[in-house]
């Protein structure tokens, strides 16, 4: 690859991770890939790069009251234990396997952000005081398989965190997706770390990612609140359900 690739690939991320409330690694993975760097290369690369999409434009979404720390730390604590048997995960698998069950991962939540469409919560945005102990209950081990899923696909998590945020705990689309872009930085964050400590983070990949991520979220965030939900969440369900099967024919191809 050279220069321009990765840069250009963390700025779509960014963008879109930042729209959508994911961390950009549904983006950023299948394109890698598909530019001919192995899964496991692509993994590391992906989480640094997450990064820049969560704190890129993260402090206006805040400013304008739209992120939620309590239940971002709340839900955290499982996502950072999910991540941290993900690591492990991820040595022992094949990289074909990877691949098929990354584009497995993507169709589902396809299927989950058309459910966004149909289904309406009750109750709106709520403090994590008035959501009931069985809804925080099945939040936890949501979450806790989205940290998971982050560090095995290089991914934010935020492809099951949004989903959660409004079907299951009750926020507003919007609120959802800044606080599942805080949420998906620190689950990133422990999924980098011990990538690092196994020695398959590739420094100049994730860097250049990471420039691009940042200026892409940054963008983003001042658009967010100028677009409908409705539209953002049928594109995400067109791309999730493209690239997944993709990736999924991509995988049986490769067997």
């Amino acid at each position: 690859m050279n220069l321009l690739e990765p840069l250009a690939i963390g700025l779509v991320a960014g963008f879109l991770g930042t729209l959508l409330g994911i961390g950009g690694g549904s983006v950023m993975v299948p394109l890698l890939v598909l530019a001919g760097v192995d899964i496991k290369r692509a993994v590391p690369a992906s989480l640094v790069a997450i990064l820049g999409t969560s704190l890129g434009g993260l402090r206006r979404l805040y400013r304008r009251g739209l992120v939620d720390p309590r239940m971002a730390v709340f839900l955290e604590t499982a996502s950072i234990l999910g991540a941290v048997v993900g690591v492990e995960v991820l040595g022992r698998l094949e990289s074909r396997v990877l691949t098929l069950l990354l584009g497995l991962v993507l169709v589902a939540s396809a299927a989950s952000f058309t459910a966004l469409e149909r289904i309406r919560p009750e109750g709106g945005w709520r403090g994590l005081a008035e959501i009931p102990a069985w809804r925080l209950g099945l939040g936890w081990l949501v979450s806790l398989a989205a940290g998971l899923v982050s560090a095995v696909f290089g991914i934010g998590g935020g492809v099951l965190k949004v989903p959660l945020l409004v079907l299951v705990l009750g926020f507003d689309v919007h609120a959802a997706v800044a606080t599942s872009k805080l949420m998906v930085g620190v689950t990133a964050l422990t999924g980098v770390v011990g990538h690092a400590l196994a020695g398959r983070v590739d420094p100049a990949l994730s860097l250049l990612l990471l420039a691009g991520t940042y200026t892409g979220a940054t963008v983003s965030a001042r658009v967010l609140l100028r677009l409908e939900a409705r539209t953002l969440r049928l594109i995400a369900a067109l791309y999730y359900l493209l690239t997944g099967l993709y990736m999924v024919a991509r995988s049986l191809d490769t067997g």
